[in-house]
């Protein structure tokens, strides 16, 4: 039993260190009260890997004729220069690492934050059923309310194996991870770069590629 618990703590305390996704460099630029970072760092393959800003916007939902703030997003890349905002989609398969984050700026619950992700992945002519939108999907289920205040980070990272991996870091710190072929990032992606699955999308995706 004492084996027991030592070995749960110390996978609880693994969690807890891997939890943060992106170091940020936050600037003195603000939206909706949140403080906007002009630079991140992550971790690919053992390897730090540094990302550039791209842009921010406001993720805004109709909810019976009114326009309720839901939350910021961040959109950051490995490789600037390679990223052409006319073809972000596109350019999504050039990026060793592309990252977005969104701080809520209200409470969602995790029904509804996957309901949305699943509209704008099916507008975008993605295959639910995929074994690993599936699991991504899950991970967005599982992973609980979008606590007001806070941020989901979402990172697709390329790695030296040929596979592809999306981590999603819930509100509350916990990591999941999962692999996929080659496309399988810039389908995850799709939901904020491809076609808008609404005006509130089109408007975010608007803003971050300004």
């Amino acid at each position: 039993m004492k084996t027991m618990i030592i070995s749960l703590v110390s996978i609880l305390m693994s969690i807890s260190a891997n939890a943060a996704l992106l170091k940020t460099e936050v600037g003195s630029n603000k939206m909706e009260k949140v403080a906007l970072s002009t630079a991140a760092t992550t971790t690919v393959d053992g390897e730090e890997v540094k990302l550039s800003e791209v842009g921010a916007g406001l993720r805004a939902k109709k909810v019976v004729f009114v326009d309720v703030k839901v939350y910021i997003g961040e959109l950051f890349v490995a490789d600037i220069a390679k990223f052409k905002k006319a073809e972000p989609l596109a350019s999504v398969k050039d990026q060793k690492a592309i990252a977005i984050q969104l701080h809520f700026l209200r409470d969602v619950d995790a029904e509804n934050v996957q309901k949305s992700f699943k509209e704008a992945l099916t507008t975008n002519s993605v295959d639910l059923s995929d074994a690993s939108i599936k699991q991504f999907l899950d991970a967005v289920s599982q992973g609980g309310e979008a606590k007001s205040g806070k941020a989901i980070t979402i990172l697709g990272t390329r790695l030296k194996d040929g596979n592809e991996k999306i981590s999603y870091e819930t509100t509350s710190g916990p990591t999941t991870e999962i692999k996929g072929s080659a496309g399988f990032i810039e389908k995850i992606f799709s939901i904020w770069l491809g076609k808008p699955s609404d005006d509130g999308v089109a408007q975010l995706k608007k803003s971050i590629l300004k």
